[in-house]
């Protein structure tokens, strides 16, 4: 029972990693080296020239990627997921700029 769960785990994550990829694609992305560490390896800021979505990752720390603002301050996960699964509006989005709202950690006061 164990090991056919474990199974039916890897193959979500195999097909929603297919699916980020596929809707990474559709972007136009320009992309810059913000800093670099030995542990983490650098950090890449990736924005879309069509739509304006920003998303940043790291070169060797786990690979993930998160949606990040217009500062660069990382958004909820909620709408990191999201916007990595969904193909490229192609256009500035209204609704985007509400996401850009939703800090991962509020900012300093």
């Amino acid at each position: 029972m164990r090991a056919r769960l474990w199974n039916h785990l890897i193959v979500e994550v195999w097909m929603l990693n297919d699916v980020i990829k596929r809707a990474w694609a559709t972007h136009d992305f320009k992309v810059k080296m913000l800093d670099w560490s030995g542990a983490r390896g650098s950090r890449l800021a990736y924005t879309c020239r069509m739509c304006g979505r920003k998303f940043c990752l790291f070169t060797i720390l786990n690979h993930s990627t998160w949606a990040v603002d217009g500062e660069g301050r990382a958004l909820e996960s909620a709408v990191s997921s999201r916007w990595l699964g969904e193909n490229c509006p192609r256009l500035l989005n209204i609704g985007d700029d509400e996401d850009r709202k939703r800090l991962s950690k509020p900012p300093a006061q």
